[in-house]
């Protein structure tokens, strides 16, 4: 987990926005709602959402690479500097 994912910020845009396109997605494919589904639909609905966490995670970094190189290059120096000393 890079420390951009650490920060409350980032956390709680990506997990507002997993959570809308999760139940968009499941939705769309006929998946029953979360409050009626079985086991076999939470496994469904697990398996969506982190999938679609990592895959905003990852759009995440990109976004704060293109607007701001130099905050994502702080980023990741400071979290080698803090493994190492």
């Amino acid at each position: 987990m890079s420390q951009l994912e650490k920060k409350w910020p980032f956390i709680v845009v990506v997990a507002i926005l997993t959570a809308l396109t999760t139940q968009l997605v499941l939705g769309a494919a006929g998946v029953r709602p979360i409050s009626e589904a079985g086991l076999a639909n939470l496994f469904i609905y697990f398996c969506c959402y982190f999938t679609l966490w990592r895959i905003y995670s990852v759009l995440g970094w990109l976004l704060v690479l293109w607007i701001s190189p130099a905050t994502a290059t702080a980023i990741a120096t400071s979290a080698k500097a803090s493994h190492h000393g």
